[in-house]
């Protein structure tokens, strides 16, 4: 199942960090803050998309256990990993976004500007 209908740069950016990370450390798990942290997002952007992703069969996730570590007063996080059913699919959907983006980033618009401005109201190269 397909988790996004339009794919936003944060449904983007976590999905390529999900597969990413995998890749490099197949049982790597995250949770929302630590995604968040690393990817430079605030937590109300991240959420959503993990929540996507997950309803989508393309994340696990667990709780954490009362035996792992933590600060004092801290609930439990939510641990998310890749669903190994899905990570054809995820990297798949990351090859196709990377080829896209590819695509966008050789297509250049050129530049045309004859009297640069160089004070506001002044159009540059002639007497005032």
């Amino acid at each position: 199942m397909e988790p996004f209908n339009r794919w936003t740069r944060v449904a983007i950016d976590v999905t390529r960090y999900v597969c990413e990370r995998h890749m490099t450390e197949p049982d790597f798990e995250f949770y929302g803050f630590q995604a968040a942290d690393e990817l430079g997002y605030g937590p109300g952007s991240i959420y959503p998309v993990v929540r996507r992703l997950e309803r989508a069969g393309w994340l696990i996730s667990r709780e954490e256990r009362d035996n792992e570590p933590r600060e004092t007063g801290r609930p439990p996080r939510t641990y998310y990993r890749v669903n190994p059913e899905h990570l054809q699919a995820i990297r798949q959907r990351v090859a196709e976004l990377d080829a896209r983006a590819r695509k966008s980033a050789s297509i250049t618009r050129p530049v045309c500007n004859l009297n640069p401005v160089t004070e506001v109201g002044h159009v540059g190269g002639g007497e005032r």
